[in-house]
């Protein structure tokens, strides 16, 4: 980072650390770092806060991510037979019940192969949030209730500097399937092919 404010380098790096936790006495635990990934945060937005006072005018990228490897967010479909009735409208939602609209984003991310440091901008269409990675080159909606004003939103994102080649919908987002049918077609009109449910 103090590299690439010195000069205006593109330098990338990754940091794992298991969440290992401080020992119980320790100075660390005492400053209210639970485990070792918390210090290292802190001391990467430390180095970040010293590099923007050592070189004030820079545009270097000194944020950062934390990601935590998890399960997928979707459930796994393991019927019981003796009570099939009760599993089929279970599954009608099949998103874990904990999960949030991040976690369903980059896992759709990982499955579409796409680097987790892509830009990400939270935005609103109509009254959603969604999710606009790479300039609208995917742009991802889990809000409930999506009318076809919110799918005409998303479709007049797409220009033709910045298309829209991909969006993602939950399974579950549609009043609906009329209005998810009616959803693709209206993407797919405006030269959006790419359109997912999950």
């Amino acid at each position: 980072m103090d590299l690439n404010a010195q000069n205006k380098g593109k330098r990338k790096f990754i940091m794992a650390q298991i969440p290992e936790p401080t020992p119980e006495n320790s100075e660390a635990r005492k400053a209210g770092y639970a485990t070792i990934a918390e210090i290292g945060k802190e001391r990467i937005r430390r180095a970040a806060k010293k590099i923007k006072e050592d070189y004030p005018d820079t545009q270097a990228d000194l944020g950062f991510k934390v990601l935590k490897l998890d399960t997928s967010n979707i459930k796994k479909w393991n019927p019981n037979l003796d009570n099939l009735e009760t599993d089929l409208l279970d599954a009608v939602d099949n998103i874990l019940p904990d999960r949030t609209p991040e976690d369903l984003l980059y896992e759709v991310l990982i499955k579409y192969g796409l680097p987790l440091t892509l830009p990400i901008e939270k935005i609103q269409v109509a009254n959603h949030q969604a999710w606009s990675v790479a300039h609208n080159s995917l742009v991802a909606c889990f809000d409930e209730h999506i009318t076809l004003d919110t799918v005409q939103a998303i479709a007049n994102l797409s220009t033709p500097e910045n298309p829209v080649l991909r969006v993602v919908f939950r399974d579950t987002s549609f009043t609906d399937d009329i209005t998810k049918t009616n959803a693709i077609q209206r993407l797919k009109q405006t030269g959006i092919e790419d359109v997912l449910s999950i």
